[in-house]
């Protein structure tokens, strides 16, 4: 299951799964304006520092794409003495400190930006997103809420899903079901939430509803190994023997070890 995936994270890939959900979201970065000797910091307007930490942030995410790891710290440190008390800067530091395995001072990170602003929704967003991969999936819940909370937080679909695929893993399908739905809601163009929401409504029986989910992420989404297997399974339901044979086709050529097992494993 997957957190593509806001500020999932925000680089998110984030469908958002929840793997790749709550990144740090992208910022126009012009590489001379990051620049600059520590001699040099306190010369800085206060308004320019903020502007040249967020350049490093974006710098620093860039490298962390392009596994230059070396070069992303030295940004994100960068960017931390620039702006202190900008909530991102620490966010964004705990993103690659959980991406080099720092689990816990990434936590602390995460909690370092919370506590500069309790109402950000970005870290809130990107705190229940680690909080999830570290399986803590109930306080992971009141994460993506309390960024949902926030007036000024513009990922609240993605938050919604990633709550969503969250509680899905407890397992609490009917509350899963009931986030997945609000995330869709606020943007019909959510491939995790659709597939995910296609499986539970299979698995209830709910067929139609199923389909017409099936279908939505297909015009959407690259098929991929459960939506294939979902194919198979709604086309003999409905005795369709062309999406059958289109869906069974594609996973022998592209998946040939996927069972149906694999279609009700959670995403992560």
């Amino acid at each position: 299951m997957t957190m593509k995936k806001g500020k999932f994270f925000i680089l998110i890939a984030l469908t958002c799964t929840l793997v790749n959900c709550g990144q740090p979201k992208k910022i126009a970065a012009k590489p001379n304006e990051a620049n600059g000797s520590l001699n040099s910091l306190y010369e800085i307007p206060p308004a320019d520092k903020v502007k040249a930490a967020k350049l490093n942030i974006e710098l620093g995410v860039n490298y962390l794409k392009q596994e230059q790891i070396s070069r992303a710290k030295s940004k994100f440190i960068r960017a931390k003495d620039l702006a202190p008390n900008l909530p991102e800067v620490h966010y964004t530091y705990g993103y690659f400190l959980e991406r080099v395995g720092e689990n816990d001072e990434a936590e602390k990170a995460y909690l370092k930006a919370i506590s500069l602003n309790s109402k950000e929704g970005n870290a809130h967003n990107m705190y229940g997103a680690f909080l999830c991969r570290q399986k803590n999936f109930k306080q992971a819940e009141k994460e993506f809420l309390k960024a949902v909370d926030d007036p000024n937080f513009t990922q609240t679909a993605e938050a919604y899903e990633n709550a969503g695929l969250c509680v899905l893993q407890i397992p609490e399908v009917a509350k899963a079901t009931e986030y997945l739905e609000k995330s869709l809601r606020y943007d019909l163009n959510r491939p995790s939430a659709l597939l995910e929401l296609a499986i539970i409504k299979f698995q209830s029986r709910q067929f139609d509803e199923a389909k017409d989910f099936h279908a939505k992420f297909a015009q959407i989404s690259k098929a991929n190994a459960r939506s294939l297997l979902l194919g198979v399974e709604i086309a003999k339901h409905f005795n369709d023997k062309n999406l059958e044979q289109r869906s069974k086709l594609l996973l022998n050529a592209q998946y040939p070890n996927a069972t149906v097992a694999d279609l009700y494993k959670k995403k992560s």
